[in-house]
């Protein structure tokens, strides 16, 4: 959320919601797009399981003790949700809130829904 700190800093200090969008220095963009392809999250959960599993395979070799697979773990924990989450800008996230957040939602919907990836 780094690109809208000043933003959220802007709302804490008591800005006006419509002004922060007048002023907005990110060309309106509401909402920036996940970091990760769900190709690179499986990509780099596979990697991480191989080394998992060449370390283990030293280890059974060594007659050392095989331990659970930690980088496969903090890999999982890490990158869940890399390829599904957008940031939102807290003067967007704010407003979907609001009471009016439904009509915001509904016009997506239905953008979406009539969307042509043809074109």
């Amino acid at each position: 959320m780094a690109n809208y700190k000043p933003v959220k800093d802007a709302l804490a200090a008591g800005a006006d919601l419509a002004m922060l969008c007048e002023t907005c220095p990110w060309d309106r963009y509401c909402i920036t797009p996940p970091s990760m392809t769900s190709a690179e999250v499986e990509q780099a959960m596979a990697e991480s399981k191989a080394k998992d599993e060449e370390e283990s395979a030293r280890k059974r070799a060594a007659g050392e003790q095989v331990g659970m697979p930690v980088g496969s773990l903090l890999t999982t924990i890490i990158m869940s949700g890399k390829d599904s989450q957008a940031e939102l800008c807290p003067v967007f996230s704010a407003r979907l809130r609001s009471s009016q957040g439904r009509s915001i939602v509904d016009g997506f919907k239905a953008q979406m829904a009539g969307w042509d990836d043809e074109a």
